[in-house]
């Protein structure tokens, strides 16, 4: 069919499985200035009693006389009204929103996505097991909720009641549907509010999104993370009921691990985890289009062997897996079940009383502490397993797109080039056996990173401002007061949950500018190296804004102990990927991989799908042939 800018539409279909119109409607389409066609109306979609349906439209904009292609539905192409107006539905009015991609308007199943010059309107049927799903999701979320304390009748002391416009389930059900992007849509709607109080069932929570209010909440001592810690170990670790109520009783557990989280990051074994982690990652790249390559048949990535380089079908899933294994053999030693089967995740749960010499201190004082508190073999194996998706989950998708954004902005990557380039230290080798004339070693220090290169580390806390929307949790032990900006004085009321997303912060226009959803790669350079100058002998006050707004690993007590861990071995894998490696993309475009929303269980964004359809082919740089890189570090 062809769309004619002179004539109207009738909007006519039939469902799948029942020949039931879907829709009718009558458009007449308009053609602007720039020849392209536009259509306005409103379609009413009659639904027959007790089914429930999907409501989808797909954004199709071009040339008058062009083809349109259809889906396997039955359905003449349309047009939507304009955003204002709406469809009901068994009596409820579903409005149109402006997108230019698939958008389901209620929730239900996805639909395939359509191409053509015009709107396709399309209604489809909602498996009935997952409308019984959703509602059992929602139920159960709601039934947590009210099972946390209640802290009784709304103070006026407390921050603005912020009420949902459906009260009691407002809130839950919007935090559900908008995951991480809840906090964000609150702050949009209520511009002007610091904080906020959310009533939720019988309860309340306070939402802080002033960062200087968010860094008093999380230095204060009335404010605790360890319910949430418990809450973790009894839902995650399968424990006994005697071994949990060890940890619940036994007030000096969480300190000892505590003391000992932070012993096994001192400097000494820290750069201990950083050079294995790095030695995974470096003898993966050498071999690289040698003649002793190697293809591992269970990266996810799936690895093809090239002349001269590697082909890998996914990217995002062959960084994924080679970072997973470089980390935990870092962890674990040789003992790191990962390295002798990638399929044998569960290993991590292997009862294990005796402690590996090459395993990290930060495993061996975890071990030894709980030990030293009456945990058994199997206990501790099983409270282990969290340790090596806490190391991967934020680390993995900030060095992908890290690397996303550089490989996508080729100015860029050469100054990146030369910025490593510059702080390598070039010795020649005398040629033995085999090797070269011309061989060199190239040392690259890991302690002196954030100092030699400046230009990646910015780009690192760009990567994390924009995918990071982390929220940390407290809960309010003794009542604390805050002073907002304008002056007034809150009260944060014993017993009730507070959140503070660090989404709303990192994306804040009135901070960061009106480029603020952009990569700006220089963003976290000083701004005396931006602008040429001395370096002033304190920081503007937009720098301590940016600064105290930027905080993707918490803050306080509880401060990420691992954030050092992940600088550097994000920091030296991008390094040693760009020096010795030309990549180049498969499937799409480097910039043309989308990213995620953001989800309460997952602080930092994936690319949709796990980067499906992205792949690339590695090939050794020209000039870096016979040059080895040794780590270095301190």
């Amino acid at each position: 069919m062809e769309l004619d800018s002179a004539s109207a539409i009738e909007v006519t279909g039939r469902g799948r499985r029942n020949a039931m119109p879907l829709a009718r409607a009558s458009h007449t389409p308009s053609t602007p200035n720039d020849g392209t066609v536009h259509c306005h109306g409103l379609s009413t979609a009659s639904v027959a009693s007790g089914r429930r349906f999907t409501l989808s439209a797909y954004i199709v904009v071009g040339p008058p006389g062009a083809a349109a292609e259809v889906d396997k539905w039955e359905t003449t192409p349309t047009c939507p009204p304009p955003p204002s107006q709406g469809i009901k539905m068994n009596g409820t009015s579903i409005l149109w929103q402006p997108f230019d991609a698939a958008v389901t308007l209620v929730a239900g199943s996805p639909t395939r996505r359509l191409t053509g010059t015009a709107w396709h309107l399309s209604i489809c049927k909602t498996p009935f097991y997952l409308f019984v799903v959703s509602v059992l999701f929602i139920l159960s979320v709601a039934v947590w909720l009210h099972a946390l304390p209640s802290p009784g009748s709304y103070d006026p002391r407390e921050p603005p009641l912020l009420r949902p416009k459906l009260p009691f389930l407002g809130h839950i059900i919007n935090i559900v549907r908008f995951q991480g992007e809840f906090h964000s849509i609150l702050r949009k709607a209520n511009p002007s509010m610091s904080l906020a109080t959310l009533p939720m069932l019988s309860g309340k929570a306070y939402a802080i999104f002033d960062p200087n209010l968010i860094h008093v909440v999380l230095r204060s001592k009335s404010a605790t993370f360890e319910p949430y810690i418990f809450s973790l170990v009894q839902t995650t670790f399968d424990l006994s009921d005697e071994a949990f109520t060890k940890v619940i009783e036994d007030e000096k557990l969480l300190p000892d691990l505590t003391d000992a989280f932070h012993l096994g990051f001192q400097v000494k074994p820290l750069r201990k985890m950083t050079r294995r982690f790095l030695a995974t990652i470096s003898s993966k790249l050498n071999t690289i289009g040698s003649d002793s390559q190697t293809t591992h048949v269970f990266n996810a990535g799936r690895e093809r062997a090239l002349q001269g380089g590697l082909e890998v079908e996914n990217l995002y899933l062959w960084c994924r897996d080679l970072m997973t294994v470089s980390t935990t053999k870092a962890l674990y030693g040789n003992s790191d079940p990962f390295s002798k089967d990638l399929r044998l995740i569960s290993a991590l749960c292997e009862k294990r009383d005796v402690v590996d010499p090459t395993t990290s201190l930060l495993i061996a004082q975890r071990a030894d502490t709980l030990r030293r508190h009456g945990f058994n073999g199997e206990e501790i194996a099983k409270m282990e397993t969290i340790q090596a998706v806490i190391a991967t989950t934020n680390a993995i998708p900030t060095f992908f797109w890290l690397l996303i954004f550089v490989l996508s902005r080729p100015e860029l990557l050469t100054q990146m080039r030369t910025e490593i380039e510059g702080a390598l230290n070039f010795e020649p080798v005398a040629a033995q056996g085999d090797s070269p004339d011309n061989h060199r070693v190239a040392t690259l220090d890991v302690s002196r990173f954030e100092h030699q290169l400046p230009l990646m580390t910015s780009c690192y806390r760009e990567t994390l401002r924009l995918i990071n929307h982390s929220v940390s949790m407290r809960r309010v032990t003794s009542d604390i007061s805050l002073t907002a900006a304008d002056g007034k004085t809150y009260v944060l009321k014993e017993g009730v949950d507070v959140q503070m997303p660090a989404g709303v912060t990192h994306g804040d226009t009135t901070i960061w500018g009106p480029d603020a959803g952009e990569f700006r790669a220089e963003r976290f350079l000083p701004e005396a190296r931006v602008s040429g100058a001395q370096t002033p002998p304190r920081a503007s006050r937009a720098e301590r804004s940016r600064k105290a707004a930027f905080f993707p690993f918490g803050g306080g007590k509880h401060l990420c102990p691992g954030r050092n861990l992940a600088f550097e071995e994000i920091m030296g894998f991008m390094a040693l990927i760009l020096l010795r490696m030309d990549l180049e993309p498969m499937g799409m475009r480097f910039e043309d991989i989308k990213m995620e929303g953001a989800r309460l269980t997952a602080p930092s964004c994936k690319p949709i799908n796990n980067g499906a359809g992205l792949g690339a082919r590695l090939k050794k740089r020209d000039g870096w042939e016979n040059t080895t890189i040794a780590i270095k570090c301190g």
